[in-house]
């Protein structure tokens, strides 16, 4: 029987579950988690630091109209993702939520602000672990070779594919 992937992205496949660590941040059906995690990404020279989930969670929590305002028409017991998020603590600043991973090869620019052009970059920042602008990054160097990183690419190219969808379900909706 012959494999569906290649033998690079076989071996990618055996990486991202081991020795790279990807699925620790890239896990479920999609690929992408639900934690928060600071993995170092630099920042955008002329951008003001970005703290990631340290300013996302108290633009959310002093917005106006969240789940919990006087304007919500949630109900009593609703809205407890807000009244027990966490609020404070070195492992918010400069965290991100993963994105998936599906047709990831189709979203280049990558990171929260563009900061690598390419797979290979995310991956070299990713194998170097370098610290981080903001926080405490939870990157270890990773010891990958070349020919890893680029089985890691190829698996990573492995996973954008067409929507298997009835093409009427993509169309917009007519206004």
């Amino acid at each position: 029987m012959r494999s569906i992937l290649s033998p690079s992205e076989v071996a990618g496949a055996r990486l991202f579950i081991s020795k790279a660590e990807c699925i620790n941040c890239h896990n479920g059906p999609l690929l992408m988690g639900t934690a928060f995690h600071n993995t170092g990404v630099p920042a955008v020279p002329g951008l003001p630091a970005d703290h990631g989930r340290q300013s996302g969670v108290e633009k959310l929590l002093g917005d106006e109209f969240n789940c919990l305002s006087r304007w919500s028409d949630a109900k009593q017991g609703d809205c407890a993702e807000l009244r027990f998020a966490v609020t404070t603590g070195e492992q918010l600043d400069g965290a991100f939520k993963p994105p998936t991973l599906r047709n990831i090869t189709e979203t280049a620019p990558y990171m929260h602000a563009g900061q690598f052009a390419n797979l290979s970059d995310v991956l070299k920042h990713y194998n170097a672990a370098l610290s981080g602008p903001v926080g405490h990054s939870e990157l270890k160097p990773l010891g990958l070779s070349p020919q890893e990183m680029g089985d890691l690419v190829a698996f990573l190219g492995s996973l954008s594919g067409p929507l298997a969808v009835p093409p009427e379900l993509l169309v917009p909706p007519v206004p």
